[in-house]
């Protein structure tokens, strides 16, 4: 993982800890980590459980290097296609997404092919 990847990922952590701590002040045990697997890189929740937020392309062929994945469970992400990118997109944490990428909207999602997010 480059410098500047590893630097945006941990700022992506950051932003998902300060949206929630700005949507629920009062709960405090809240802590965004990462883990750099050998094509992904899973973006993980910990509060008095641990769920998955996301995973970063490090080196899947599919997917550009920094592409932002919805998780499909645990061990690995939704291969359909990208939510965002943190290299080469100014990506932002807010209340629509601090539980996860959003989701896609269109063809994807049942409807017509339209390119757009939810």
């Amino acid at each position: 993982m480059n410098e500047k990847l590893k630097t945006r990922i941990e700022a992506l952590c950051q932003d998902i800890e300060n949206q929630h701590f700005k949507s629920f002040p009062r709960l405090k045990d809240y802590k965004a980590t990462y883990k750099a697997g050998r094509k992904f890189c899973k973006i993980i929740i910990e509060t008095n459980q641990t769920s998955v937020w996301g995973f970063v392309n490090l080196t899947h062929e599919k997917f550009n290097e920094g592409d932002i994945l919805l998780a499909q469970g645990w061990a690995g992400p939704a291969m359909n296609r990208a939510r965002g990118n943190l290299l080469t997109s100014n990506y932002k944490v807010d209340s629509r997404n601090q539980y996860g990428p959003g989701y896609v909207s269109g063809y994807s999602a049942g409807g017509d092919r339209d390119g757009s997010f939810v």
